[in-house]
């Protein structure tokens, strides 16, 4: 009981005389840590949420409509191309010249939310582990070939006014290097479009490229198919459809 009768004074100088009280009998502390956990699994079996906004990334742009549309990638993945707008270069006519013609806008929503954009390719990497580093590329895997196997041959595909947009909330470093301006010919090969530099840990997230922009009224310029005069001069009556193959693919 005499450590509790101690008047502040006595223990004043207690303390200053360095007396042998231990410093257990000080206050006790007043918190106390808790833990939380998580466990982390790699991602990838989410659905893409829309078409995010190249020139708004902050927004996801309405339901693009039928025509052209846009083809969505079924099998998910962490690393995957999401989703890539059709082409539409509309109607051609023979010719005893090189005719060209450009692809449509991609058209979203309806009234006061209608809005036009250039053509698109959106891709994501959320692999985990510190694993960076891929290529996009494109490639023109068939020649534009009608329903009685009619082919516009020599016929290509320039791309050009293309950029790279994060989706809003990605505030990852973005691939610094990409490709604005190719040609994608039938036997020209795969073309590199964006590199993701593995070293400086670019491009997680989700990314859209898209090829011409509404604010200077290039989204529907920016996709040309060029016909050469011998083939012009020569076209069957018919609907020819190509394909264009993109693909993202993890440095190695």
């Amino acid at each position: 009981m005499k450590l509790t009768t101690l008047s502040s004074a006595a223990i004043v100088a207690a303390l200053t005389l360095g007396a042998l009280a231990p410093t257990a009998a000080m206050a006790a502390p007043t918190e106390l840590e808790s833990t939380g956990t998580v466990k982390v699994e790699e991602g990838g079996d989410e659905e893409s949420p829309g078409v995010v906004d190249p020139e708004n990334p902050d927004v996801v742009l309405p339901p693009v409509n039928p025509e052209p549309g846009e083809t969505v990638n079924p099998d998910l993945g962490p690393l995957m191309i999401e989703r890539t707008s059709n082409l539409d270069f509309g109607t051609i006519k023979t010719s005893a010249n090189e005719v060209t013609a450009y692809a449509t806008a991609a058209s979203f929503g309806e009234g006061p939310e209608a809005a036009t954009r250039g053509a698109y390719v959106q891709w994501r990497d959320i692999r985990a582990g510190g694993t960076f580093g891929y290529t996009v590329t494109a490639e023109m895997t068939q020649q534009f070939t009608g329903a009685s196997s009619n082919a516009l041959s020599g016929s290509t595909i320039d791309f050009s006014n293309g950029f790279v947009a994060a989706q809003g909330d990605n505030t990852n470093a973005i691939p610094s290097n990409l490709t604005p301006a190719f040609q994608l010919t039938e036997n020209g090969g795969a073309q590199t479009i964006v590199t993701a530099n593995q070293a400086a840990q670019e491009g997680k997230g989700r990314y859209i490229m898209a090829f011409g922009n509404s604010t200077d009224a290039t989204e529907g310029n920016s996709v040309k198919l060029t016909v050469p005069a011998a083939t012009a001069s020569n076209m069957a009556v018919d609907t020819y459809t190509a394909k264009v193959t993109w693909k993202v693919v993890a440095a190695q």
